[in-house]
């Protein structure tokens, strides 16, 4: 479709497309085509949206570790009353879109953008750039990237008292998620649920499985469900054992 198209159907929403799930509506700048896409379609993940809006309560402190824009981080952020989200965010592009959003939609004391990447060391790492448009999120943690970022274990950050420790963790980072997951081991225990979007291909990149990321978090004490699934990746929602 031509990009004058993408402009007329832009331009009728206003630049901006408004979402509703579970009772809860939230609006999201769409100034490009991937943003439009990604606002309004949730890029199929309305059924992990709504389970984790069931799982929210209000006082919890979220970590959205590969937060892009924020279509989880706006809908957790309207659940929350005295807790709080933190959106993790290294993409400098998405971090202003993802700031835009969250002002518009949710009190500026439940919500903070972090502007560095997860991992299981501290130091500098670099970004693979796959484009400068709001909304991209194929951008991941690469020997050879392009962008020079902040990378730190989120065990780092709590003890630092840089942020409240996490009651649930969503990840999302384009197949290092086992590396996410290690950097919070001394805190997993004190973690109550954990969703993950996991890669197939990706997630060779970093030496490790599918397979192998469910068992790092079964063997910590987690029980593992999957909610929704693809050819190349799908997602999982693991819960504190209860035996």
């Amino acid at each position: 479709m031509s990009t004058l198209y993408w402009h007329a159907k832009l331009a009728i929403h206003l630049w901006s497309t408004t979402v509703t799930i579970d009772g809860v509506t939230t609006e999201f700048a769409t100034d490009s085509r991937t943003e439009y896409h990604r606002a309004s379609s949730l890029v199929g993940e309305q059924a992990v949206i709504e389970s984790l809006l069931q799982d929210v309560r209000e006082s919890d402190v979220v970590y959205d570790i590969g937060a892009n824009i924020g279509t989880h981080t706006c809908f957790v952020g309207k659940r929350l009353r005295s807790g709080r989200v933190v959106a993790f965010e290294p993409m400098p592009t998405n971090a202003v879109r993802l700031r835009h959003n969250l002002s518009a939609n949710v009190p500026i004391d439940r919500w903070e953008v972090a502007e560095i990447a997860l991992s299981d060391e501290d130091g500098i790492g670099s970004l693979a750039i796959r484009s400068l448009n709001y909304g991209e999120g194929k951008h991941s943690l690469s020997v050879d990237g392009e962008l020079d970022i902040d990378v730190y274990r989120g065990e780092t950050l709590v003890e630092a008292g840089r942020y409240p420790s996490p009651d649930i963790l969503k990840i999302d980072v384009e197949g290092a998620e086992l590396q996410v997951l290690r950097g919070f081991e001394s805190i997993l225990p004190d973690i109550r649920v954990v969703y993950a979007e996991l890669h197939h291909e990706l997630s060779q990149h970093y030496d490790t499985s599918t397979e192998e990321i469910e068992t790092y978090l079964r063997d910590h004490g987690f029980d593992v469900e999957r909610l929704s699934e693809r050819s190349d990746a799908y997602h999982i929602r693991a819960t504190r054992s209860q035996t």
